[in-house]
């Protein structure tokens, strides 16, 4: 498969090759995302009779939701473990996902490193615009319709002491693009979104279409967090 700009378009180009096309609705879409993310936490499923402290749980024990009606400038509510995503990580991949629903620019350069998101631009010789519109319509062809993202989940982490391997794509990127940049901090993320569709009050599930979650990293780039894609 050619590169393509990004890891969202990448498993949305190949999951075409694989997967059928599921809908779901609004409570099926959130136990799905649930019944998805035990199976998929940092350290795994725990033994029923267990005693561990807080702290030493695997990703999805706690759950945070930060609200649009609550929160100046989100664009979308998002829901993740605090222990092990930071209120700023969360609000980085909901712009980076709300860039891709809503085709706004704005999104994108607020998610991503201008560095990067620059030498990106350049190397695939095109504009944030038409970027974000090429993978509006990827997404809508999965959605069969257009689309707008409504809610993030981040159903899952893998560290990167885990399989450094996993994060060699965006260390490169990031070596390239921001050669001087001061990594503090790099985590791959699980994420899952719902969405709505025109003139149809059901929500659906972006990982229930693609069947595997988005996998987004987010690296902490001097002091802030960034995509990296």
């Amino acid at each position: 498969m050619n590169k393509i700009f990004t890891r969202t378009a990448a498993i949305l180009a190949a999951a075409v090759m694989t997967l059928s096309v599921v809908s779901c609705n609004d409570n099926d879409a959130e136990k799905d995302a649930k019944a998805k993310s035990s199976a998929n936490l940092a350290g795994g499923d725990l033994p029923e009779d267990a005693n561990v402290k807080e702290e030493d749980m695997p990703y999805g024990a706690e759950y945070k939701q930060l609200k649009v009606e609550e929160e100046k400038d989100l664009p979308m509510s998002v829901e993740f473990d605090p222990r092990y995503m930071t209120d700023e990580e969360a609000k980085q991949v909901v712009n980076y996902f709300w860039s891709l629903s809503s085709k706004d620019p704005s999104y994108l350069e607020k998610a991503v490193h201008p560095d990067l998101l620059k030498y990106r631009l350049d190397e695939a010789g095109t504009t944030a615009q038409d970027f974000l519109n090429k993978e509006y319509d990827i997404i809508k062809g999965y959605a069969e319709s257009d689309f707008t993202f409504t809610f993030t989940l981040v159903d899952g982490i893998l560290k990167a002491d885990e399989k450094a391997s996993d994060f060699e794509f965006y260390d490169s990127l990031v070596e390239k693009a921001i050669p001087h940049a001061k990594v503090t901090d790099k985590k791959l993320f699980m994420v899952n979104c719902t969405y709505s569709k025109p003139d149809d009050t059901g929500v659906y599930s972006l990982q229930m279409r693609l069947g595997d979650y988005v996998d987004v990293a987010v690296y902490t780039i001097d002091g802030k967090p960034y995509i990296i894609s």
